[in-house]
């Protein structure tokens, strides 16, 4: 497994354990991976802007 799939399975599996549990720092784990993976200049654009907006919502709790 290469690193970005790693910080994507990673953020993946924080976000659903935020959303089962509602587990705030599931919650801050996972926009912390994704923050990472939006500042990926391997991954393309739109991969880096969607992830870039999901850390977004969390860290404002939209999420």
């Amino acid at each position: 497994m290469d690193h970005n799939t790693a910080l994507l399975t990673g953020a993946l599996d924080q976000l659903m354990r935020h959303t089962l549990t509602g587990c705030g720092r599931a919650a801050h784990q996972a926009s912390r991976l994704l923050d990472l993976l939006a500042e990926q200049s391997e991954l393309d654009s739109e991969t880096r802007e969607l992830c870039g907006r999901m850390s977004e919502e969390l860290a404002a709790g939209h999420v």
